[in-house]
């Protein structure tokens, strides 16, 4: 077998276990798991490990040449794009049903929601758009792969109604989405910036730590400010690299 295709292969049913163990099978131990001081909030990040967990074996066994790294091109604007969501969510403060300070909470669920997204994106674009890339193929291909195979890796096969058409559009989403990301990983080289704009889809959807702490206006004020500083952030690392450049 094509050593590149092993290395792929090994990372994806690497990424599918976690995902089956957390997601479908859900240990009672796991469902049971219950920390304090809010901390239970990190036990989600289970579900979103399978992926890093799969690159970061890969990486280690069979050393694959990457070009985008954690922090890209630039620390100063990778730590900056992960400050924003982390002020803003400890600023609004999450409301819970645990008792717990809103402020405080709001600090977990954004250390945890950015943590989970990053987990991801280490196995989506931090290994296997770096392995697509050296193949000749076009971006919407690269998209088009990476995006299905993701999508699949939800688990979430439910084709009945109008839950078939919801699945349409949210694989169309993944296509979509693994285009976007790619072309900020152009400029940026950065795992935390594809994490950060992931993130924005997190905001209004599949959050769980957030649907009911937050209103709707909470969120759309999160997902603006965010998308917005993002958007100028990496225009202006564009700029900066353009500046560097021999």
């Amino acid at each position: 077998m094509n050593q590149k295709l092993l290395r792929i292969s090994i990372f994806y049913v690497i990424a599918l276990f976690g995902s089956y163990i957390f997601r479908i099978a859900k240990p009672d131990w796991f469902t049971n798991l219950t920390l304090p001081g809010g901390f239970t909030a990190f036990k989600y990040l289970a579900e979103g490990a399978g992926p890093a967990i799969g690159a970061l074996l890969v990486i280690i066994a069979f050393k694959p040449k990457l070009k985008i790294s954690f922090w890209g091109s630039s620390l100063k604007w990778s730590l900056i794009m992960l400050a924003i969501p982390m002020i803003l969510f400890t600023s609004m403060g999450v409301q819970n049903e645990l008792g717990l300070q809103p402020n405080y909470y709001g600090f977990l669920v954004g250390v945890v929601s950015m943590l989970y997204v990053i987990l991801e994106e280490l196995g989506w674009r931090g290994y296997f758009l770096n392995e697509l890339r050296g193949e000749k193929m076009s971006t919407w291909l690269r998209a088009a792969i990476i995006g299905t195979l993701w999508f699949a890796w939800h688990l979430n096969f439910n084709f009945e109604g109008e839950m078939l058409k919801q699945q349409l559009v949210f694989w169309a989403l993944m296509i979509f989405g693994s285009w976007g990301f790619e072309k900020i990983t152009d400029v940026t080289n950065s795992v935390v910036s594809v994490a950060c704009f992931h993130l924005l889809g997190s905001i209004l959807g599949y959050n769980m730590l957030i649907q009911n702490g937050l209103t709707e206006t909470q969120k759309m004020i999160l997902f603006g400010v965010c998308l917005v500083s993002w958007i100028v952030i990496v225009n202006l690392w564009k700029k900066e690299n353009l500046k560097t450049q021999p």
